[in-house]
C-alpha cells in the first residue's frame, strides 16, 4: 500500500470510509461534496484498485493545521495503518512549514503514542470560533484536544497588547 495525495476519483472511497466511522459517532460526517470541495486537503492510503485509510489536514493559516477524517477500513484497524497515515499527514505538514498540528477527539491515547501531547479546546480559539461555537453537542462534548509542535520557534502565541497607561 503506498500514500499519496488524493484525487477527485477517491471521494466516493473517503466518503465510504468516514461515513462508516460517522454511523458510530466517532467522526464528524462529511459528504460527498464537501470531500469533493476539500480533496486537496486529504491523504489516503491504498493501491490502485481500493482505499484503506484516508486523513485530512485542514489549514487553520500558516502555522497551523488540523488532523481531521483520520479513518481505516475496519478490516484494518489495530495494523498501525493509523499510524502510518497520521505520520504521512505530520510530514506534509513539515513540508508545509506548518508549526502546531492538533486534533480534536475521541482517542487522545492514540495521538499522545504519535508524539502528540493532550491539552484544552481552550488552547485553541481557532477551532472554537470555526466549529465549536456552532455545534450542536458543544455543551455536551467530550473530545479532547491533542497538539504537536512541529517548528517550536515558530509556534507563537498571540501576545496581547497591553493599552497605554494601562497596568501590566
Amino acid at each position: 500500500m503506498r500514500m499519496r495525495r488524493a484525487r477527485p476519483a477517491d471521494v466516493p472511497a473517503i466518503y465510504a470510509l468516514i461515513a462508516q466511522y460517522a454511523a458510530e459517532g466517532i467522526l464528524l460526517a462529511r459528504t460527498e461534496a464537501n470531500i469533493r470541495k476539500h480533496i486537496a486537503q486529504f491523504l489516503v492510503c491504498g493501491s490502485k484498485r481500493s482505499i484503506a485509510g484516508c486523513v485530512a489536514l485542514e489549514s487553520y493559516g500558516e502555522n497551523l493545521a488540523e488532523i481531521r477524517s483520520l479513518a481505516v477500513s475496519p478490516e484494518l484497524r489495530g495494523s498501525g495503518l493509523g499510524g502510518k497515515l497520521l505520520q504521512f499527514a505530520l510530514e506534509e505538514a513539515h513540508a508545509r512549514n506548518i508549526a502546531r498540528v492538533f486534533a480534536v477527539t475521541h482517542a487522545p491515547e492514540f495521538f499522545v503514542r504519535q508524539g502528540f501531547t493532550a491539552s484544552s479546546r481552550r488552547a485553541l480559539p481557532e477551532k472554537i470560533e470555526r466549529d465549536c461555537n456552532t455545534c450542536p453537542k458543544a455543551r455536551r462534548c467530550r473530545l479532547t484536544a491533542v497538539v504537536a509542535t512541529l517548528a517550536a520557534e515558530r509556534d507563537a502565541f498571540p501576545i496581547l497588547e497591553i493599552a497605554a497607561g494601562s497596568p501590566a
